[in-house]
């Protein structure tokens, strides 16, 4: 009895780690830095994080001209869905990765043309936030304008606040030919795993 409750153990752990497991791919993306919306454009990554071949959510990053700054989008559900809003996760780093805290930034979504979503008074005290649009009209690509206002407390004169001013990060594009590691095999996995459970469960007569 105590072999097969390891062996039951073992499978449920296995399916609890394999649904965890979430691989990401990384695609390509256009980054664009500008301050006058006419800058270089710049080639960067897009990761797609997927359970099996079932994306979950695109994450993009983007780095001012000057490199004293990043700022990591992170939305879902990837590909963005008619009928359901997409919720974005903004992380805001310095050149080392540490957060930025008491930023301030203005966010405007688009899709098909139009305006979504806007914040011109977007602020942050750790570094980290969130937002979320209202029901998407369609399932088409949607483009992320981040503008960094400068950092310091909310209620406080903007002239006094420092690091970059009048930024703007666009994030837009698709992964192109981006393909979940491990896709086939986890699913190998989650389906082992259930039928070792089942099985194990009825001889022993387990119950949970």
């Amino acid at each position: 009895m105590k072999s097969k409750s390891i062996w039951i153990s073992f499978g449920v752990l296995s399916l609890v780690a394999t649904l965890s497991l979430a691989p990401t791919v990384f695609g390509q993306y256009q980054e664009y830095s500008s301050s006058n919306n006419s800058g270089a454009v710049h080639l960067g990554n897009m990761g797609i994080t997927s359970v099996g071949n079932t994306p979950v959510m695109s994450m993009m990053k983007a780095t001012t001209t000057d490199g004293s700054e990043q700022v990591i989008v992170t939305y879902s559900p990837n590909p963005p869905t008619s009928g359901q809003p997409l919720s974005i996760t903004l992380t805001f780093t310095d050149a080392q990765g540490n957060p930025i805290q008491h930023q301030n930034y203005a966010i405007s979504i688009t899709q098909d043309g139009n305006e979504i979503f806007s914040n011109t008074a977007g602020h942050t005290h750790t570094g980290n936030d969130m937002q979320a649009t209202n029901n998407l009209p369609s399932s088409n690509p949607v483009d992320i304008r981040i503008t960094l206002n400068g950092i310091g407390l909310p209620g406080t004169d903007p002239s006094t606040w420092i690091g970059t001013k009048g930024e703007v990060l666009v994030f837009h594009g698709t992964v192109q030919n981006a393909v979940p590691e491990f896709g086939p095999v986890a699913g190998m996995i989650i389906a082992m795993s259930i039928i070792g459970v089942v099985v194990i469960t009825r001889k022993s007569r387990f119950s949970f």
